[in-house]
């Protein structure tokens, strides 16, 4: 059930991104493939040729790579699940990006040909009425439903059930809605959304990226606050509580790509007429149409230059360490699969000493000490349980969980591989078994001899 899980995560991905680049080929804001070009060069023939190219070549990348997401479905290792699947969405992030930028360098290269370029190249483009005007925000009372709301499990497994690690479960996905209404509220402080001269069209596209930044921000934050109350009623149900991560997921993509859609069909609806010679053109500060560098911007967040997504500002400092940062994450992807493989085939091995009980994993998990513990006991068979924080593969649990019958507990075993020691030591539980069923039960016995 995990393996199919991640997969079908993963899967997600995919839409996305094929959806998002083939849109870039239709006209918004004067921008085709990354780069702004005259109204009458939307349907000439060779932009229409490298268009097509783009969505064919597009296909040839994307589709194929459809068929690979088919070997994890047969795979018993969820090690090897994530390993798969972190390299093919590594693929899936880059290989259409390089696409994306090949042609985009065609179409380039075709405006420097043609003279394709704005008598406003060049020029910062400014709207200070814009800029003054008065802003219609979403209250912030309408985000706080769903914080208290999400607050509630959050203080009941602090206060009631002493859950330190089902409450920090909760906190982070709470924290989702602090970030939403934060982001909302910095869409206010990044420049207009400025095409030419004409204040009431800029006002116009302003508008549409805020409402649909508000819109999306107020439902995936009462999203995320049902969320929580679903994990706290399911959270002694394990399939209960994937199914409803999964569905989060998918309907957080939806919601954001109808949003996203809903943005850019505004975008180019209220820029389809003619705009004239004059218009932004900041072809030269988007390197590959994709990273923003602009040394006279003194921005460090900017708006995406079609749709409702924001980028950083290379120039700045700080934009450089953030970018930075999400390519070394992008890239150590396939390594996080092979360091969760090892975690999977490195054996669980009980020491037992003359003061201590000691369970190895990679590192020592746990080392308990004999006169602290108040009983033990033998399982052949392993309660329901649900992963609160650590690792919750199909044949390893590590960290936190809450297992039925013995609430929040500290587990280091491989599910498949009866028996279970259960040790109660220090007023907190451990369920632990060693790679060899005979070590666990001859531990079991040496314990209850003490």
């Amino acid at each position: 059930m995990t393996n199919i899980i991640v997969v079908a995560t993963i899967l997600i991905v995919w839409p996305v991104f094929y959806v998002m680049l083939r849109n870039t080929t239709k006209p918004k804001k004067n921008i085709i493939l990354g780069v702004t070009l005259p109204q009458h060069a939307h349907n000439e023939a060779e932009t229409l040729s490298i268009c097509k190219s783009f969505r064919k070549w597009l296909n040839i990348v994307m589709i194929p790579f459809l068929l690979m997401v088919i070997p994890p479905f047969f795979m018993q290792s969820t090690g090897a699940v994530i390993t798969w699947c972190m390299g093919w969405l590594l693929f899936i992030i880059v290989a259409p990006y390089v696409v994306f930028a090949r042609h985009r360098g065609k179409l380039m290269a075709l405006k420097r040909t043609k003279n394709w370029h704005s008598k406003a190249s060049g020029r910062a483009l400014a709207d200070i009425k814009i800029a003054a005007m008065p802003h219609r925000k979403i209250s912030g009372l309408w985000f706080l439903p769903p914080f208290i709301a999400g607050l509630i499990p959050v203080v009941h497994s602090l206060t009631v059930s002493a859950d330190w690690g089902l409450a920090l479960a909760y906190a982070s996905i709470l924290s989702v809605i602090i970030v939403l209404w934060l982001c909302y509220h910095l869409i206010f402080r990044v420049r207009s959304e400025l095409l030419n001269e004409d204040a009431a069209l800029t006002a116009a596209l302003t508008r549409v990226r805020r409402y649909n930044w508000g819109k999306m921000s107020l439902a995936a934050s009462w999203l995320s606050g049902a969320l929580i109350l679903v994990f706290w009623a399911f959270k002694d149900n394990m399939t209960g509580f994937l199914v409803a991560t999964l569905f989060y997921c998918v309907i957080m993509v939806i919601l954001s790509l109808h949003t996203e859609f809903a943005t850019r069909t505004a975008q180019q609806n209220l820029t389809a007429k003619d705009t004239g010679d004059f218009y932004l053109d900041e072809d030269e500060y988007w390197l590959l149409g994709m990273f923003y560098h602009n040394p006279n911007d003194n921005h460090f967040l900017v708006n995406a230059r079609i749709g409702m997504n924001m980028s950083v500002n290379l120039a700045k400092p700080a934009g450089k360490v953030v970018t930075a940062f999400a390519v070394l994450c992008i890239l150590l992807m396939p390594f996080f699969g092979i360091w969760v493989w090892t975690e999977e085939t490195t054996p669980i091995k009980l020491h037992l000493s003359e003061n201590t009980l000691t369970v190895r994993h990679t590192r020592d998990r746990y080392v308990i000490q004999l006169d602290t513990i108040q009983s033990v006991e033998l399982l052949d068979t392993l309660p329901p349980t649900i992963r609160v924080a650590g690792t919750g593969m199909d044949n390893l649990y590590t960290g936190n969980f809450r297992v039925e019958g013995y609430g929040s507990s500290r587990l280091c075993m491989r599910p498949k591989d009866p028996p279970f020691l259960v040790i109660i030591s220090g007023g907190r539980t451990y369920i632990v078994n060693d790679a060899d069923s005979t070590v666990t039960r001859q531990i079991y016995l040496r314990l209850g001899a003490l």
